[in-house]
């Protein structure tokens, strides 16, 4: 049974104009003479433990005698993961979500002017703590105001799907022309 990781170039996004900076990643498992190509894609969440994945991959090929192949394709990490940071969208703070967090601490009537965002954080967390203590809030009160961006790694961004069906087609390719791996 085969079972490796490839590396390839894949396309540029032409419709926005954007230069593609990193190799696009797909794993295959396979026979030595599979039946068949079997495309299995992640979806919205899938990089967030990519061990399932990779179970789910060779149990098919091992099961069915095919090819099974999963393309990590653009913005295929869109959720973080604790366990391989390469796979893992990055939290950030935009604008918006700054415009949220200080909507709520002028809701709670706390300082913000010239602090972090940890520290607003900080405070915010200390100031819920402490209405708690008082009988002021109920124990599991949340606040579902907050927000925050996951970040996708290599500069990708969501396209409705056309980029990450392209690196599909080129998986493909690359499979039928090279076997796997770029030639």
């Amino acid at each position: 049974m085969i079972d490796k990781r490839f590396f390839i170039s894949s396309c540029d996004d032409m419709e926005l104009g954007i230069k593609r900076t990193s190799k696009l990643e797909y794993r295959l498992s396979s026979p030595q003479n599979p039946k068949a190509i079997f495309f299995i894609i992640g979806g919205f969440g899938t990089n967030a433990d990519l061990r399932m994945m990779d179970f789910t991959r060779k149990q098919i090929a091992s099961k069915f005698d095919v090819a099974a192949v999963n393309v990590l394709y653009h913005c295929f990490c869109c959720r973080r993961n604790d366990l391989e940071q390469q796979y893992s969208a990055q939290i950030a703070i935009l604008e918006e979500d700054k415009a949220n967090l200080i909507k709520l601490c002028q809701t709670l009537a706390l300082p913000y002017e010239n602090l972090g965002v940890s520290e607003i954080l900080k405070r915010i967390e200390e100031s819920i703590q402490k209405e708690k203590k008082k009988g002021n809030l109920v124990k599991d009160f949340r606040i579902n105001t907050l927000t925050y961006t996951l970040l996708p790694p290599n500069e990708e961004y969501q396209n409705y799907g056309i980029m990450a069906a392209l690196d599909h087609i080129n998986v493909l390719k690359d499979l039928k022309t090279h076997g796997g791996g770029g030639g």
